[in-house]
């Protein structure tokens, strides 16, 4: 069934419900008021009847010439009464559509009204007392409840047929309103599925941004824009991916094509081309490296194995490691300033995070320049920074440096890759941490990771 249909089927029961509990009400009502104006009835006519016969007595007449002459002459609208003497007799009755009711009834008759069948009909009796000269009677009057019934009959059936009309309108009126009401939907719907894979830009019209299709539409299109976005980074990568790669292979592809084009060879000329296909092969092997990285990273597929070591080891191990292309730029590497730091983490990640930061300093730090690795602790935190003597990074690229495949290098100089600074703030946001450029000028950068504090220690 469709949302429609099922907003109309809904809407029908509420209003069945609603209509069948008020009808409900209303008859227990229309029964109550009308007892209630039965009952007025009665009284005014009890009070009718003791006056009229209040004044028979008071021309002299006994209690039963005068209760005679009372019901010969006394007509009320629709109410029949009686007198009962002190002794607990009928003194006489008046009859209504020629129905008398009997001697028994009138005496049970009590001060709180009744209801009770006489006969062929149903009918309501109560008794006042009256005084009569020494002493008092009881005056009872009645009254049929055939009109009353008769209009509850009405009513009844009244509801009975318009409760179905009314939820048959109801319907119409449901399928008719949901259809107005979800038209901006059934558009939305269209427009979703007459885009193409191909068109980045498409989205949802939405005309009225205050109701929830609206939003819908809002939340509908910001997925859109986000899917859009992933797009053009994947086509961004594609696109960086292959210029990277096409730089070495073109140079494996010519050496190979040099070495070939004539003979003989020296054995100074293959080693020098074979040096030429290794470095060449190694730069491939990194750049694969990394872009397989994050392609784990984006994918979530690269989970973290966490394991306790001691921070402050590994950034010295690090730094020896890398200490080989510090001494063949000629810069200095510092590494002494660390203090021991437990940590939990992923010590293989960890350790490519600070190779990268130092290879990418001392690569862009001069001959007779300096790069200092500090490792401090607070309350806040582990701090880890690497510092260059570098011509430092403009204001415009202070960001870039993170985007991948971006190198800030000269033209013709090994500037790397640009997925280093990438791979090392992914890694540092891992562990819950992040990677800044904390500053950067003429003197030089520094680049920042701050790590959570293993649980249990402090500073």
């Amino acid at each position: 069934m469709t949302i429609r249909g099922r907003l109309s089927l809904w809407y029908s029961l509420v209003v069945f419900v609603a209509l069948v509990t008020a009808g409900t009400l209303v008859l227990f009502l229309q029964a109550r008021l009308g007892l209630a104006r039965v009952d007025a009835e009665l009284a005014d006519a009890a009070a009718t009847v003791a006056g009229v016969l209040r004044n028979e007595l008071q021309e002299g007449q006994d209690l039963s010439t005068a209760v005679r002459d009372m019901v010969s002459e006394l007509v009320l609208a629709g109410e029949g009464f009686a007198v009962i003497s002190p002794a607990g007799t009928v003194v006489d009755a008046s009859a209504i559509d020629g129905v008398q009711l009997p001697d028994r009834v009138l005496v049970a008759a009590a001060a709180t009204p009744a209801t009770m069948d006489a006969g062929p009909a149903r009918i309501r009796i109560r008794a006042v007392t009256a005084a009569a000269r020494a002493s008092d009677v009881r005056v009872v009057t009645w009254k049929a409840l055939g009109p009353l019934e008769i209009e509850r009959r009405t009513l009844g059936r009244a509801l009975l047929i318009g409760i179905p009309i009314a939820v048959c309108v109801s319907i119409l009126g449901g399928l008719t309103i949901g259809r107005r009401a979800l038209r901006p939907l059934t558009v939305m719907a269209g427009q979703a599925g007459a885009i193409r894979s191909s068109d980045l830009d498409a989205r949802l019209s939405v005309t009225d941004v205050s109701d929830e299709l609206g939003m819908v539409g809002l939340a509908f299109n910001g997925l859109l824009e986000r899917l859009a976005a992933a797009r053009r980074q994947q086509r961004t990568f594609m696109a960086d991916a292959s210029h990277q790669l096409r730089t070495p292979v073109s140079v494996i592809r010519t050496t190979a094509q040099v070495m070939l084009s004539r003979a003989p060879r020296s054995e100074h000329d293959y080693r020098d081309a074979l040096d030429v296909v290794a470095r060449q092969a190694e730069r491939l092997t990194k750049l694969v490296n990394d872009m397989f990285t994050l392609a784990m990273a984006d994918a979530q597929a690269r989970p973290l194995q966490l394991a306790s070591f001691y921070l402050d080891e590994m950034i010295t191990e690090v730094a020896a490691e890398v200490a080989v292309l510090a001494a063949a730029k000629h810069v200095a590497l510092d590494a002494a300033a660390v203090i021991e730091t437990p940590c939990v983490g992923d010590e293989f990640l960890l350790r490519q995070l600070l190779a990268n930061l130092l290879e990418n300093a001392i690569r862009h730090t001069p001959p007779h320049g300096t790069v200092t690795v500090n490792l401090t602790r607070s309350s806040s935190g582990i701090l880890v920074s690497v510092a260059d003597t570098g011509p430092g990074i403009t204001a415009a690229d202070t960001e870039r440096v993170f985007e991948r495949f971006v190198r800030l290098g000269s033209p013709g100089t090994d500037a790397g890759g640009g997925l280093g600074l990438p791979i090392a703030r992914w890694i540092a946001e891992a562990h819950g941490g992040h990677l800044v450029l904390a500053d950067t000028g003429p003197a030089g950068s520094r680049f920042e990771v701050r790590l959570p504090l293993p649980r249990g220690l402090s500073a």
